[in-house]
């Protein structure tokens, strides 16, 4: 069994959110509302632990992955990933960004529209470079697996 209650971190919560309802759902009903934390609680407490496995080991995937890289000879590398391998990576870089983001407080696509028009002297500027290159190599695995 696994924790019943939602974590304090922003980042965890966005990584593992509440299943019924969440943060700024609140229906006004205190008996629904209520209702609806220990339905998400019971829920969290047989899926969190399992949930939380998986993305350890999309992650343990993606660096065993980077650590086997072969060398092409001309001082670069050449990443070749199975199918399954493709989809622990996009389950990785799906968190990575989910994790950028919402330390950035992007929640809607004009937030991260915005991200594009910040100054280079913004201290954001080096994470939200991050969080468009990750965008874009999800778009590339993405477009790999349709081929």
């Amino acid at each position: 069994m696994g924790p019943s209650e939602p974590p304090a971190d922003p980042v965890m919560q966005r990584l593992l959110p509440d299943a019924y309802g969440g943060p700024g759902s609140e229906t006004g009903d205190v008996g629904r509302d209520e209702e609806l934390r220990a339905y998400s609680a019971e829920f969290r407490r047989f899926t969190e632990n399992d949930l939380r496995a998986k993305k350890r080991d999309d992650a343990l995937v993606v660096i065993r992955s980077l650590d086997s890289m072969a060398s092409s000879g001309e001082g670069g590398a050449v990443l070749k990933l199975s199918v399954e391998e493709s989809r622990h990576w996009l389950g990785a870089l799906n968190d990575l960004r989910l994790a950028i983001g919402t330390r950035l407080e992007v929640t809607h696509e004009e937030d991260a529209d915005l991200l594009y028009r910040l100054p280079d002297s913004d201290p954001r500027k080096p994470m939200v470079m991050a969080y468009l290159w990750l965008g874009g190599l999800q778009e590339t695995l993405v477009g790999t697996l349709l081929d």
